[in-house]
């Protein structure tokens, strides 16, 4: 398996003598091809197959490629559970921020795996309006506190260096950090992050439209039986043109990730629909203003 070496990231970026924490994560991202959280199966083995030819050449054989895939294995995988964390691999990529590795995408002093609930439950701590993202006000108070709970020393009332934590995990350059891009940050149960991946098919006025219509009773939250039929009318009245079955298989997402209960409004909608313009250029740019207005 030859490298490409003038299309691939990690031969552009490694001869580098520091990577910056957006070519970071820009490197994840491009072998984290599904977005969970984890290099495994046939992205740990591209990455580790690229960076045995950056590392050792080309002309390597398999049982030079499955040893050196061993000492880096044994070197970083610090569970043993066959996969790549964030924080594993910043071992052997040298950073220049390594205030924001020190919890990256996951957060080593959180330790296990976060479930759902709790995930949510941090992440309204901060979304105070429930609006599904945090701008940069909202944004401060948890970057602050990430930065202290990992022992990271930097000036908190520095402006500069929170504009730069935040222009890094905005990840897709929207002027806020959307909910989906928190909880690249954090170790969430697999679940979880493979639930978010539908949320921006639906927008949160269709959403609090139709679950209105649902909310019969108006106790604020879905059963396991209404919410499938709902997911089924947001797929027609948004024309995302899911099949039956994908819609099955988000419905049985949700409802295994709320474990068979009720699941309340603020939540779901938090999870399955969006509140930022996908490519809107006029909200961008007044979340960008604010962000200015406030650092000046």
């Amino acid at each position: 398996m030859a490298l490409n070496r003038k299309s691939s990231i990690l031969c552009q970026l490694y001869e580098k003598k520091h990577f910056t924490s957006k070519e970071f994560r820009r490197l994840w991202d491009f072998y984290d091809k599904d977005g969970s959280g984890f290099l495994e199966y046939s992205e740990l083995e591209r990455f580790l197959r690229d960076l045995t030819e950056v590392t050792l050449g080309e002309d390597v054989d398999e049982a030079e490629y499955e040893k050196f895939k061993a000492k880096i294995m044994g070197l970083i995988d610090d569970n043993q559970n066959g996969k790549l964390e964030a924080k594993e691999l910043s071992k052997i990529i040298p950073t220049e921020e390594n205030f924001l590795l020190a919890y990256s995408i996951q957060s080593q002093n959180l330790g296990a795996h976060l479930s759902s609930q709790d995930f949510l439950e941090i992440w309204c701590h901060y979304d105070k309006d429930c609006s599904g993202y945090l701008d940069f006000t909202e944004a401060k108070d948890f970057m602050k506190d990430m930065l202290k709970v990992n022992s990271v020393k930097v000036d908190l009332n520095n402006v500069q260096y929170l504009d730069t934590f935040f222009k890094t995990f905005d990840t897709d350059d929207n002027g806020v950090i959307e909910i989906d891009e928190m909880a690249a940050i954090f170790p969430v149960e697999e679940r979880f992050t493979n639930a978010l991946k539908q949320r921006k098919r639906f927008s949160k006025e269709e959403f609090d439209r139709l679950f209105d219509a649902y909310d019969t009773n108006k106790s604020g939250s879905l059963n396991a039986k209404q919410l499938p039929k709902m997911i089924a009318d947001l797929n027609k009245s948004s024309k995302t043109n899911m099949s039956d079955k994908q819609v099955a298989e988000i419905s049985g997402r949700l409802i295994q990730m709320f474990l068979n209960k009720d699941i309340p409004r603020t939540e779901l909608s938090l999870v399955i629909s969006s509140n930022t313009p996908q490519h809107g250029k006029q909200f961008k740019r007044e979340m960008n203003e604010k962000r200015q207005s406030l650092m000046s």
